[in-house]
């Protein structure tokens, strides 16, 4: 039982910076890596943005 422990510590380290790299988009240049949050889709399918008009908030009763 004891000869597998560095087995397992050497494929939690892996794991652990290949997560890392993942998660900080170093492995885009593979084709991996998390999706983009940014919608810059959105900006160009907004229609009249500049006829928003903000309010100030209510008074409460």
């Amino acid at each position: 039982m004891r000869k597998y422990w560095p087995h397992v510590c050497g494929a939690l380290l892996v794991l652990n910076l290949w997560l890392w790299a993942w998660s900080n988009g170093h492995l885009r240049v593979l084709g991996l890596g998390p999706s983009d949050p940014r919608e810059p889709q959105r900006l160009e399918e907004q229609v009249n943005p500049e006829a928003l008009q903000l309010l100030p908030p209510s008074p409460k009763p």
